[in-house]
């Protein structure tokens, strides 16, 4: 064990470390406050020994949790749930850090995600508009503008969102390759796909396995086990993937949640969530699709402290930061639950 500081409560007038408080003279029961080197239990065992010594303790270290002034911020239970509040006394995001969003658009008005969206120099992704609301439903989770007096607050509050629209209810296999070559060739360090099916393709493996950056994917909504029924992209056995779960308020699995021992690797929480939507609006909506976006914005706020770190070191830190529940034994990788703090404290 490293050396830490004992404080202590002790008589007044005993000298046996350095002051941080000292009452005033002739004021019964208030004590000193001192500060002693130490390195063991023993030492504060030790400390006992003297009369002096009224009380002897590690000097532990508490916790600011910092709250946006988003009125809506107080329903977010997903948010608190992975301990985004703690986070944020470490950062709240950089706009420098991009997190690509394979979706079907953003509404580009919404006065929460207007400032934090990142339109590609692509014509094929001009059009960002969104016309069912998930692909606004994602990005408000990842990146809704914090504390500016509105509505929601995303896991980073200021972000760059790159928009891809790859389609409305449904995608192409084509759009969702062409936005993962366009990741690629633009460096883009993450990306969001809260999008999947059945079909295992050879093209869409070999885009994200030359992608590079960080491939976050939703494990799918069928209730289904993804380790004998795999769910694509996120059953891909890459080492740049991370498969995420959807959990619901009480810490258990989503009964719409895909899950896997082996090929689902984190959840997050999914059922419920409460994000931006068309029209300015704010809706709640279920599905891994909205615990994928937590997962990523946990991504983003580790590069917004250390933008060097590598694909492999990001995906490292994010899963084995993750808190270990009881209820997702069997059903996810190692139980493990996303803990945004714990991430930025490994890190």
């Amino acid at each position: 064990m490293g050396t830490y500081k004992i404080v202590a409560a002790v008589r007044s007038g005993y000298n046996g470390g350095k002051s941080i408080y000292k009452p005033k003279p002739n004021v019964e029961n208030i004590t000193d406050i001192i500060e002693i080197d130490g390195n063991t239990e023993a030492d504060i065992e030790k400390l006992y020994e003297n009369p002096n010594v009224i009380y002897a303790e590690p000097n532990y270290e508490y916790e600011f949790h910092r709250t946006p002034n988003d009125p809506l911020f107080p329903n977010l239970w997903g948010m608190q749930r992975v301990n985004a509040p703690t986070a944020w006394n470490f950062t709240t995001g950089n706009p420098n850090v991009i997190v690509g969003v394979l979706d079907s658009g953003a509404d580009g008005n919404h006065p929460d995600l207007r400032a934090n969206l990142r339109i590609p120099n692509s014509a094929l992704f001009r059009d960002f508009r969104d016309l069912t609301g998930h692909g606004t439903h994602v990005a408000g989770t990842i990146g809704a503008i914090g504390n500016n007096r509105i509505g929601v607050v995303g896991t980073n509050w200021r972000v760059g969102l790159g928009i891809f629209k790859l389609g409305n209810a449904t995608l192409s296999l084509s759009n969702a390759i062409e936005a993962i070559n366009f990741a690629a060739r633009t460096n883009l360090p993450i990306l969001n796909n809260s999008w999947g099916g059945r079909a295992n393709s050879a093209i869409l493996r070999f885009a994200i396995e030359n992608y590079g950056g960080l491939f976050i994917a939703s494990a799918g909504n069928n209730g289904t086990n993804n380790d004998n029924f795999p769910m694509f992209p996120a059953s891909y056995n890459l080492p740049n993937i991370i498969s995420v779960a959807a959990t619901n308020q009480n810490n258990n699995l989503a009964n719409f949640s895909n899950f896997g021992i082996r090929s689902v690797h984190i959840a997050a929480p999914g059922q419920a969530i409460l994000s931006t939507d068309i029209n300015n609006r704010y809706t709640n909506q279920s599905g891994t699709s909205m615990s994928a976006p937590h997962v990523s914005g946990c991504a983003a706020l580790l590069l917004s402290i250390n933008p060097r770190l590598s694909t492999a070191q990001l995906r490292n830190i994010i899963l084995s930061s993750a808190t270990r529940l009881p209820s997702l034994n069997g059903r996810v990788e190692n139980a493990r639950f996303l803990n945004i703090a714990n991430a930025i404290r490994n890190l």
